[in-house]
């Protein structure tokens, strides 16, 4: 089946002719649309004249806007002098928001280790690699916010970095006490591989696998990849090592 991809200038679809069925009957050009296996979320209004409508395709967010005739499709994003999208809010909170709330719960029920007070109200969810540099640095930077008992963070412990990347979560996660293990690795004084029994660590490897898979199924390609919500409640995601003003928004509410 023909997919539609999103181009990089602006593609519009034209039809000759639609049939001649009621106002609120689906405009010919938009069922096309579907048919191609993209998902119409809903539509919305814009100051332009043309109705928005916040659409999907294979889980990547997409607006489309019906010119005035019902005629033809416009695939990308539309613009003021100013250059703002007017489609942007829309598409984030009829697509983007559900989606992204769906990946919390989905945190929430994860295999995490608690680093910080359990009580604080910023909570950071972050996929962490045993080996990944940048997770290191990420929890440097977080240090005093932690100490203050402002943040905490919940490491989705993941293996994909070294060959040993994968026991070494694993008998993090296996542990007694996974906090006291993860910091631990934080700290390295000790070797949180050692004084693992074999049973143990096979669990671990079981749960560092299951978060592997959920990394893979959200599309989460690097370490750290953190998730948190904004002032608004917005669930957002910062893949990678976050620049400074992402470092802002992330510790800062």
């Amino acid at each position: 089946m023909k997919k539609i991809i999103v181009p990089v200038v602006l593609l519009v679809i034209g039809f000759g002719s639609y049939f001649a069925l009621a106002e609120q009957q689906e405009p010919e050009v938009i069922s096309y649309i579907k048919q191609q296996g993209v998902t119409i979320i809903d539509s919305f209004e814009t100051p332009a004249g043309l109705t928005g409508y916040a659409a999907s395709v294979e889980g990547q967010p997409l607006s489309i806007y019906l010119t005035e005739d019902k005629k033809y499709a416009v695939i990308g994003n539309l613009i003021n002098a100013q250059g703002d999208d007017l489609g942007q809010e829309a598409l984030y909170e009829l697509v983007s928001a559900p989606q992204n709330e769906k990946i919390w719960q989905q945190l929430d029920t994860a295999k995490w280790v608690l680093d910080g007070d359990k009580d604080a109200k910023r909570i950071i969810y972050t996929f962490t690699d045993p080996y990944c540099p940048y997770c290191q640095k990420l929890r440097e930077i977080a240090e005093p916010y932690i100490t203050k008992g402002e943040v905490q963070l919940r490491h989705i412990m993941v293996g994909i970095l070294q060959e040993d990347s994968i026991k070494k979560a694993a008998a993090i996660l296996g542990a007694d006490s996974p906090e006291k293990a993860l910091q631990q690795n934080i700290q390295p004084a000790d070797n949180p591989t050692e004084n693992i029994n074999e049973e143990a660590l096979a669990n671990g490897s079981l749960l560092v696998e299951e978060n592997n898979l959920l990394m893979e199924q959200l599309g989460f390609m690097a370490t750290p990849t953190s998730i948190y919500k904004d002032e608004k409640g917005h669930v957002r995601l910062i893949e990678g090592m976050p620049m400074r003003d992402d470092i802002d928004k992330l510790f800062e509410q």
